[in-house]
């Protein structure tokens, strides 16, 4: 049970996550930046004692390395916006 709601709250975030940086249209860049921390994040807490069976589990590490991609994302897109587009009138 523990495995399918990690699954499901990280599908949650992913899905918040996808629809904060579609709003806020992050540069490129950001999105870089987004993947390599969010790895870095998702190992980190892979390796955690509190998350073996996740680990273990391919659905789960998977599921919690996006979950992680989309909060980085959604967290970058909203502290920097591309600037690029002006308001037509």
């Amino acid at each position: 049970m523990y495995l399918t709601l990690v699954v499901a709250l990280c599908a949650v975030v992913a899905i918040a996550g996808v629809v904060v940086s579609v709003i806020h249209e992050p540069p490129t860049w950001a999105l870089v930046v987004a993947v390599v921390v969010g790895f870095a994040l998702s190992t980190a807490l892979l390796r955690m004692p509190a998350f073996a069976d996740i680990a273990a589990s391919s659905i789960g590490s998977w599921s919690l390395r996006l979950g992680s991609f989309s909060t980085v994302e959604a967290l970058l897109s909203l502290t920097v916006t591309n600037r690029v587009r002006t308001a037509q009138s």
